[in-house]
């Protein structure tokens, strides 16, 4: 399994996705400054306090990683479906469902590394400017600290779990469009932000939906070994 991991990682070029995932974190660096500094005269600051700032952190990096996860998995499966590369794939001596199990694991793991990657370099980089800048009153010690980082963990498998969910949507249609809209539908409702609240925040919704996206990719696959690749 390893092996086809790495072969897959050969093939499909994946060097580019590294460097826009430090685009995207250049990117949500540069919102979060902007949620920290920018803000009315007199109104109360974006962030209540410090920990309610590194949940903004995850709610980010949650929301994406999980969009530029469909681009990922478009690319490793549904773009070959659509062009019959498949075909080709699976006319090797390699058993199909685990030529599809390495590329779905390529997806969960690349979207799981980039949310705790995104929250420990986001979160440590606000921490320290509001150590320096002190907008945000209170502390957090390092219980809380290690308690948040247990809830990150939780939210990056919730996260790597709900980027397999658009494959249920863009897989029959064979269409990458729709596979990444079903990503941006996803995180418009599961991560949108309503007076502070998030549907992400219960760690109960990102792991039912990381369940639901790895059950339905096993029923979409479970017959892949017998079935023609259309």
């Amino acid at each position: 399994m390893l092996h086809l991991v790495k072969l897959e990682l050969k093939k499909g070029r994946l060097g580019g996705y590294v460097y826009g995932a430090l685009i995207a974190l250049a990117a949500m660096a540069g919102l979060l400054l902007l949620m920290y500094f920018v803000k009315e005269e007199g109104a109360a600051p974006v962030f209540k306090d410090r920990m309610d700032m590194l949940k903004a952190v995850n709610t980010i990096a949650s929301a994406t990683f999980i969009i530029y996860a469909s681009a990922l998995l478009s690319k490793l499966i549904i773009g070959e479906f659509k062009d019959k590369t498949m075909t080709l794939l699976f006319a090797y001596p390699v058993s199909r469902k685990q030529l599809i199990f390495a590329k779905l694991s390529i997806v969960f793991v690349w979207c799981f590394v980039n949310v705790v990657l995104a929250n420990v370099l986001l979160g440590s980089m606000m921490l320290a400017l509001d150590h320096y800048v002190g907008q945000l009153s209170g502390s957090i010690s390092t219980t809380q600290l290690l308690q948040y980082g247990g809830y990150v963990v939780l939210q990056a498998v919730g996260a790597a779990g709900m980027s397999l969910l658009p494959l249920l949507v863009g897989l029959p249609r064979r269409s990458i469009a729709a596979t990444i809209v079903a990503s941006i539908f996803i995180v418009s409702i599961v991560c949108s932000n309503n007076f502070g609240f998030t549907l992400s925040s219960i760690v109960a919704i990102p792991l039912s939906l990381t369940a639901v996206g790895i059950f339905g990719t096993y029923l979409s696959f479970r017959n892949i070994d017998r079935q023609d690749v259309a």
